[in-house]
């Protein structure tokens, strides 16, 4: 798409007119495209829009195709990109109409089929990478949803870039992302985001929660979610996908955690470990939370771990409601 963009580009500029389709398409893919009368009719659509501009108009569109197709340097904040409202009205729609029925054509063409398949081979679990929490249906289901990450509303010269295309579960994209912008705040102004492609780990910590010694409500009465390193590509992750919100909400309430803590008596049992005081209770909630600790992504493990990590650390301090809790749990003798 962008290779035949410039090459319209250069015909224009030379005053010819455009030859006979599919010429402009480069070679390798000539007689994949041939009968795509589609895009030959927006091919031509946007040759006219753009003769109507002046040269130096024209090169700034051939400068914001460029620039928004670089997507690493543009999540980083490398670079910059002009919006679709910054190019010329004329050049606009026809523009938009050119690399959406691109981006419709990787579908009939397989290609996100294709791109899909390839990406949960080599992801360990299907789940949303957005979340964590929401699970990926194997390749063969019903397509999930590829996002735009940088919408193609804005940046329609990205519509078709696979680059701008990641897997997303359903409820993020179409509860919580939605056409958000993850380049630019609301205000317009420019910030860092998180490159699906190309994103170390976090560590999540739940260690400033806090746990109601006083009342029969639930154990913890706040949980204070905090990602380390933080920065501000986390402030854009988590304002754009309502991480925190989401996991006080749907994943860290009572219920669950009393679902957690069935999990944690079941792995002693299992595990048929013995217990002949507090210490080995301690020393019980050490081990369970490095087993999760070594599970990742799977059942929310990486959210498990950063609670029982939590726990024991309140148990090193001798937090007087939750000790009694895992004692009663694990059966370790209670103090006479």
């Amino acid at each position: 798409m962008v290779t035949a963009v410039k090459t319209v580009h250069a015909l224009v500029d030379e005053g010819k007119p455009l030859p006979r389709w599919p010429t402009i398409i480069p070679e390798a893919h000539r007689k994949q495209l041939s009968s795509r009368t589609g895009l030959r009719d927006r091919f031509a659509a946007y040759a006219e829009a753009i003769r109507a501009l002046s040269q130096a108009h024209r090169s700034s569109v051939l400068e914001a195709l460029d620039a928004q197709n670089k997507i690493r340097e543009l999540l980083a904040r490398q670079s910059d990109c002009a919006e679709l409202v910054d190019l010329p009205l004329a050049v606009r729609e026809p523009a938009k109409a050119l690399f959406t029925f691109g981006f419709d054509l990787l579908t009939p063409f397989e290609i996100r089929q294709h791109q899909y398949r390839a990406l949960c081979a080599l992801i360990p679990v299907r789940v949303c990478p957005f979340c964590g929490c929401e699970g990926l249906d194997a390749p063969g289901a019903p397509q999930e949803d590829l996002d735009h990450y940088i919408p193609r509303s804005k940046y329609p010269f990205a519509a078709a870039n696979l680059r701008n295309l990641a897997p997303m579960g359903g409820r993020c994209n179409s509860a919580y992302k939605k056409t958000q912008d993850p380049l630019r705040r609301a205000t317009g102004e420019r910030r860092l985001a998180f490159d699906p492609y190309d994103t170390a780990g976090l560590t999540i910590s739940v260690d400033n929660s806090l746990v109601d010694e006083l009342t029969a409500g639930p154990v913890v009465s706040d949980w204070v979610i905090e990602f380390v390193p933080a920065g501000e590509a986390v402030d854009t992750w988590d304002e754009i996908f309502h991480i925190r919100e989401r996991w006080r909400r749907d994943v860290l309430d009572e219920q669950t955690f009393r679902q957690w803590l069935g999990e944690f008596r079941n792995y002693c049992l299992t595990s048929a470990l013995q217990f002949a005081g507090d210490g080995d209770v301690v020393v019980a909630v050490q081990r369970y939370e490095q087993y999760l600790a070594g599970c990742g992504l799977g059942d929310r493990a990486f959210l498990k771990a950063a609670v029982f990590r939590f726990l024991l650390r309140r148990c090193a301090v001798g937090c007087q409601r939750l000790f009694p809790i895992l004692t009663d749990l694990t059966g370790a003798p209670q103090p006479q």
